[in-house]
């Protein structure tokens, strides 16, 4: 089984890059543009969490969703994000609910929330 958050984008090369290179996931899948279609790309994360991102010049924005991903060192991210030239939403807080999280943009305009347990 897998869960797959597949997303347009005209900044493909962005997005594929500050998934892949900054937070670094794996590229599981990629393909060429073809039959009037834009590139592709999945990343995987763990078993069974992938984005995949498409290439479209006329992509939508996102709006009224974001995703929520668990990572063992939220501060340590938090500085590679900032290095990164990431859009941060709020930087590390302790959550009222027990995790410690930081909300960023990423280059597709996914917002994410990264957060560990405290």
């Amino acid at each position: 089984m897998e869960f797959r958050v597949v997303r347009p984008t005209a900044r493909f090369d962005e997005a594929r890059h500050f998934w892949h290179e900054v937070l670094g996931w794996p590229v599981t899948r990629e393909w060429p543009a073809e039959h009037g279609g834009g590139r592709g790309c999945i990343v995987g994360y763990g078993d069974v969490g992938r984005i995949e991102f498409l290439e479209d010049a006329d992509a939508p924005a996102v709006s009224g969703i974001f995703l929520s991903i668990e990572h063992h060192a939220v501060d340590a991210l938090h500085d590679q994000l900032l290095a990164a030239g990431a859009q941060l939403v709020h930087a590390p807080t302790d959550q009222p609910w027990g995790h410690r999280s930081i909300r960023f943009i990423d280059p597709a305009g996914i917002e994410v929330a990264i957060f560990q347990w405290i």
